[in-house]
């Protein structure tokens, strides 16, 4: 009497691998899906997300992506806040950031300050934060 043949592990075809590799070489594209450039300096890149864009009388609140070309001297390389735009009284404040070692929020978390809102700031000169209020408060 013969063994029963023990059943060999199924491969999958070569194009549904291939199938599987570029689908997961897309879900970070996709994850980001909702970022738009908002603008550049020599330092840094600015991203919001459209989608968390709030209005409040005369306050915008909305996620940003703060990119940055070089590591600062904390080694973040990107962060991720809430940043509010008082389009009455020009000023903004950033909260809840979450600072990256890696560029886009990838890398190793580095800080986390959940809820704690920074103060009020003076919209002025040319910079991202200008640029994005006049996105958000038409000035």
């Amino acid at each position: 009497m013969t063994p029963p043949e023990t059943p060999r592990p199924r491969r999958r075809p070569a194009w549904r691998r291939s199938a599987l590799c570029l689908a997961a070489s897309l879900l970070p594209a996709m994850a980001w899906a909702n970022w738009v450039k908002v603008g550049e300096s020599e330092t840094a890149t600015l991203y919001m997300d459209r989608s968390t864009i709030q209005r409040e009388e005369n306050v915008v609140r909305v996620w940003e992506i703060q990119d940055l070309k070089a590591p600062d001297a904390d080694g973040v390389r990107s962060r991720r806040y809430l940043n509010e735009y008082d389009c009455k009284y020009q000023m903004y404040r950033i909260g809840n950031m979450t600072s990256h070692a890696g560029p886009m929020l990838t890398g190793e978390k580095l800080f986390d300050l959940p809820q704690e809102k920074g103060v009020w700031r003076k919209v002025s000169g040319r910079n991202l934060f200008t640029v994005s209020f006049v996105i958000h408060c038409g000035r």
